[in-house]
């Protein structure tokens, strides 16, 4: 396949194309005209422009680029606008935002990430210093002042609206009622400015400390937009019916189309309640509720270290969290009651550190807790306490608790979607979880043609118009005429990921071109250095 310039109408040759509907494919062309799909099919010569570029897709599948609405790459976008983990991958649009904590507020932006995002702007942006925004349209217009290689969408978050009304009088204690007013009149503003719906983290603080009134009071003014409340639910392991019952309930109460996030279930003694979950969910929309999931197709799940405390430890947030470790009285407690919650979802052997910030605990990157604490003669939980402590809280952790029976029947149900929760990262910040750089090819490659858990279609269709449909975009997700030219050219013979846990920054293999808005960002294999992303924002 040969370069094309920027702006210059495109045809795609001979290739077989996937329309992300679900339907077979079929060996046709697409012409690609000022940044749209302007004919699919037979292209007659007559509708081709003289100055057209072809490009042959002989052998090649194409189909429309995914989109990823479950993503933890707030700032990674600013950082990183060339977004080489998502172009490799055939990600067109990354959705940030999600569980729970969005980018409305650049003011709570750590330092040190803060400088990296003016040091990124400032060299490959505009060469200006951005200014810390204070709403969600100020997050979006920085991000179109960065010029991302891929689209960017957004979520704002549960916390961001608790921040706002409570400040720093967080109490751990659900919204009352005319603290939910005020809440509601947020989300409202958020949605005004674009979001396309509002995420929660219910598993962590401060989504801990909300109840059903409490989301439904935001998830209301979301309705109101058509925008979808997506959830980082209560509990994954022992209670995941009861989490996910509470997000059904949310729905009732407000009328929002809601999406509970990576469903999955967590241990041993836990494995095939998904089954049961998803059947919670049919009931639901049964009586005329709009409830669905997304995965990714992992057996790991990647959070941080704090998850395995309990709720007390962390209501009133981090700092707080951390003078209870390190009190002498409390500290036991504390630990006994992240031991009985860690063996419950499966033991500490299944919790791997990934991420640390002191370079004297490095080596623990890669290793579990329990051959940590064995190396320390410390037990699990009291050396799980310790790193917390000596880190503040900062440690990225792989939880190996998953089953593939599981997985493969969530990826099998008709409204289930395929997402990352990944970062568009680099292989500069260290080990990342695989999922964050191969989820894509993964489901295609290895899931779909090789082990014919799923059609090859219908694993293209959880990618695309299934997403793009659920965040509410109309002309994206679909190869058909007057849809945005956002497209990937691929080998099906060998598109798979090479992303391990040991080494995730392995690309993936077999995607040949990728177009955003018509233009290439990746041809033959290789990056262009085109960014034509731009700032979604819902209308």
């Amino acid at each position: 396949m040969a370069r094309t310039a920027p702006n210059v109408p495109v045809l795609l040759e001979g290739g077989l194309v996937f329309d992300g509907l679900g339907n077979p494919p079929k060996t046709g062309s697409i012409l690609i005209d000022d940044g749209m799909i302007a004919a699919v099919g037979e292209v007659g010569s007559s509708a081709v422009p003289s100055c057209v570029s072809r490009v042959s897709a002989k052998g090649l599948a194409i189909s429309p680029g995914f989109v990823n609405i479950h993503s933890h790459s707030d700032t990674d976008m600013l950082v990183h606008p060339e977004s080489v983990t998502l172009v490799r991958q055939g990600i067109t649009t990354e959705v940030v935002g999600n569980c729970g904590g969005g980018p409305v507020d650049g003011s709570k932006i750590q330092e040190d990430v803060w400088q990296e995002i003016v040091s990124a702007m400032m060299e490959k942006g505009p060469s200006l210093p951005p200014i810390r925004w204070t709403s969600l349209k100020g997050y979006l217009d920085t991000v179109s002042l960065g010029r991302p290689a891929v689209n960017v969408a957004a979520l704002f978050g549960h916390g961001d609206v608790r921040s706002q009304v409570l400040g720093d009088d967080e109490d751990g204690k659900p919204l009352n009622e005319e603290r939910r007013r005020k809440a509601a009149s947020y989300a409202r503003r958020y949605m005004e400015e674009g979001a396309f719906g509002m995420s929660s983290g219910l598993e962590y603080v401060p989504g801990r400390c909300a109840d059903a009134q409490e989301l439904a009071a935001l998830a209301r003014s979301v309705a109101e937009f058509g925008g979808f409340h997506a959830s980082h639910i209560r509990n994954e392991g022992p209670d995941l019916l009861q989490s996910i019952r509470e997000i059904i309930l949310v729905a009732e109460l407000s009328g929002v189309r809601s999406e509970v996030s990576h469903l999955k279930a967590v241990g041993p003694a836990n494995w095939g309640k998904v089954k049961d979950a998803l059947a919670l969910m049919d009931e639901a929309n049964e009586r005329g509720l709009q409830v669905t999931a997304d995965f990714y197709p992992y057996l790991a799940s990647s959070t941080g270290l704090s998850i395995v405390l309990p709720d007390w430890v962390l209501e009133r947030g981090n700092v707080h969290g951390l003078a209870i470790l390190k009190d002498p009285e409390l500290r036991p407690k504390a630990v006994a009651e992240s031991h009985d919650r860690t063996e419950i979802q499966g033991g500490w052997q299944r919790v791997v550190i990934t991420g640390v910030q002191k370079t004297e605990n490095k080596w623990m990157e890669g290793v579990d807790v329990a051959s940590i604490a064995a190396k320390l003669g410390r037990h699990p939980a009291e050396a799980a306490v310790d790193i917390l402590i000596s880190e503040e809280m900062r440690v990225r952790i792989a939880r190996f608790a998953m089953d593939e029976d599981d997985l493969i029947y969530i990826m099998r149900h008709p409204h289930t979607c395929v997402v990352t929760d990944g970062w568009n990262g680099v292989p500069e910040k260290g080990k990342t979880h695989p999922r964050s750089v191969g989820t894509f090819p993964r489901v295609l490659g290895h899931y779909a043609r090789d082990r014919g858990a799923i059609s090859v279609e219908e694993a293209i269709r959880k990618m695309t118009s299934l997403p793009a449909r659920r965040l509410g975009i109309s002309d994206r997700g679909v190869i058909a005429p007057e849809y945005r030219a956002d497209l990937i050219v691929f080998d099906l013979d060998r598109i798979i990921d090479r992303a391990t846990y040991d080494n995730p920054w392995q690309y993936p293999e077999g995607i040949e071109s990728v177009y955003v808005n018509g233009t290439a960002v990746m041809s033959e294999g290789e990056l262009t250095g085109e960014r034509p992303g731009m700032a979604l924002r819902k209308s």
